[in-house]
């Protein structure tokens, strides 16, 4: 389950796009920090996750950054660092 908290390219019309598994009433379970990268390195969206190291931690860019923005990097935030999944 993941959403987009931050839209950088769009000026933020993407923001709330989320998994078809989100629920609302299960947001305190998103917690995991990412962001979604292209391979030039340019941030284009940040956003939630419920998941960060397993291979469902990779969804917010199989099910969205990659076939709609081009995305081909997701990087999780551990309280200190970024570090590509």
């Amino acid at each position: 389950m993941w959403t987009i908290t931050n839209d950088l390219v769009e000026n933020g019309k993407k923001i709330g796009t989320s998994s078809c598994d989100y629920d609302e009433a299960k947001a305190v379970m998103v917690k995991h920090r990412f962001r979604l990268l292209t391979d030039d390195g340019d941030i284009y969206y940040e956003g939630l996750s419920d998941d960060c190291d397993s291979q469902h931690a990779f969804a917010p860019l199989d099910d969205f950054g990659e076939g709609y923005a081009g995305c081909t990097e997701i990087h999780y935030f551990d309280g200190q660092t970024w570090s590509q999944l």
